[in-house]
This record gives structure tokens, C-alpha cells and sequence, in this order.
């Protein structure tokens, strides 16, 4: 399988029962179509930066073609991923909840500050600790402002977000193990992570695919909040 079949396979068929289930409306479909932009731009330099490094790479024959160090597939990943994520939320996302408790917004953008301190210490040990703190020092800042911001309206809209991130991160993972292990799409280097596997994933991975979704779905929900938005007014 190429990485072209993945998509065809693995991301276009429940995208577009997805979209068919969700019926997007307009309210909410700026920011679901806005979503895969920031993606694509906020996960370029970093994903190219990996390849380059040689944290993963691609097989000859199983890609198209490269743009910078990056498969012109994997830029097509940058879009479906949010796309495929946020389809399910649309579903799963109802009515905007009242804010919860202030107290969200501090606990919750500390405890991601933490996580984005962790990530600059793996960075500067390097080794076997790179991808990992490159996760971490990547997209932990993120959610620093996305509670700092909006914690107590993701604590309110709790159920969703959970769901909304557990489910295609469980798929993901699904279909992520597929591509390495059963039809070596692509390979992680074993230089520059821990070793850590869960079903033959490595923990790298698992982070990788949980923490994109959580920005995802974290991100959607803000933008759909009316209280967000009067936020930013």
C-alpha cells in the first residue's frame, strides 16, 4: 500500500460518512473549514523539521512525490486529519454550555505550562527523548492559551471534547499501527525514541495523534462558543 492508498483506505470513506452523518450548517462551518488551514500551517515547519532529522521517514515507492523534506501526501494528512476529527465533533458537539468554573482556565493552563517545561527539557537532552520533547515543547503551548483562554468553557463542554478527541485518536492509532507495522508506509526511528510500545505503537506515536486531535478539537470547540467570541471582541 502507498501512503496515497492510506488515504483512499483509511481517511476519504469515514470522513465522507462522517460529513453525511454531521450535516454541517453554516454556524459552525467557518471555523470546521478554517481548522485544517491553521493545521497545515502550524504542522509544516515542525513535521518538516523531523523528517530532515530523521525521527521518521518514508520508503522509496511509497510516495508520490516531496515537497521540502515532506511527502506531498503527508500535507494532505495536515488537512483530512482535522477534517476527519471535525466531522465527528460536529455531530457530537450540541448546544454551548454556561462557563464552568473560573478555576479551569488557571489549573488547566498551568498544568500545560508544566507539560510545555517537560518538553524543552527532552529537547535539550535530545537522544532518545527528541520526538517526545519535540511533541511537547511543539503543541503544549497551545493548550497553555487555549485554557488559559477558554478553560472553563471546555470544562463545560467536557463530554464532547472527550469524545471528541478518544474516538478518532483510538481509530488513528488503529490505522496508524496498520501503516508501520503491516504495510510499511512509514518507520520511526528507534534513535530518537524511548522504546515505549503499546500493541507495537510506539508511545511517540500515540502522543503525536492525541495531542493533534486534542488541538483540533479544543480549537472548534473555542470558535463555536459564543461566549469565546465575545472574549475576543
Amino acid at each position: 500500500m502507498t501512503y496515497l492508498g492510506f488515504h483512499l483506505v483509511f481517511l476519504l470513506p469515514p470522513l465522507l460518512l462522517l460529513l453525511l452523518w454531521a450535516r454541517p450548517r453554516a454556524p459552525r462551518l467557518w471555523a470546521y473549514l478554517l481548522m485544517p488551514l491553521i493545521a497545515f500551517l502550524y504542522t509544516t515547519p515542525w513535521d518538516n523539521y523531523l523528517v530532515w532529522k530523521g525521527v521518521w521517514g518514508y520508503p522509496e515507492g511509497r510516495v508520490l512525490l516531496r515537497i521540502g523534506y515532506v511527502p506531498l501526501e503527508e500535507y494532505l494528512f495536515f488537512l483530512l486529519q482535522p477534517l476527519l476529527t471535525g466531522a465527528l465533533l460536529l455531530r457530537l458537539a450540541g448546544e454551548p454550555p454556561s462557563p464552568g468554573p473560573g478555576l479551569a482556565r488557571v489549573v488547566g493552563g498551568g498544568l500545560w505550562l508544566l507539560l510545555t517545561a517537560l518538553g524543552v527539557m527532552l529537547l535539550a537532552l535530545g537522544g532518545p527523548y527528541l520526538y517526545l520533547g519535540l511533541i511537547l515543547a511543539y503543541f503544549a503551548p497551545v493548550f497553555v492559551l487555549q485554557w488559559a483562554f477558554g478553560g472553563d468553557l471546555l470544562w463545560a463542554w467536557r463530554k464532547p471534547l472527550l469524545l471528541g478527541v478518544l474516538l478518532p485518536t483510538l481509530y488513528l492509532w488503529f490505522a496508524d499501527f496498520w501503516a508501520i507495522t503491516r504495510e510499511g508506509i512509514w518507520w520511526i526511528s528507534e534513535a530518537y525514541t524511548l522504546g515505549v510500545k503499546a500493541f507495537g505503537l510506539p508511545l511517540e506515536e500515540m502522543a503525536f495523534f492525541l495531542f493533534t486531535n486534542l488541538a483540533v478539537v479544543q480549537g472548534l470547540l473555542l470558535a463555536w462558543h459564543p461566549e469565546a467570541l465575545r472574549r475576543l471582541r
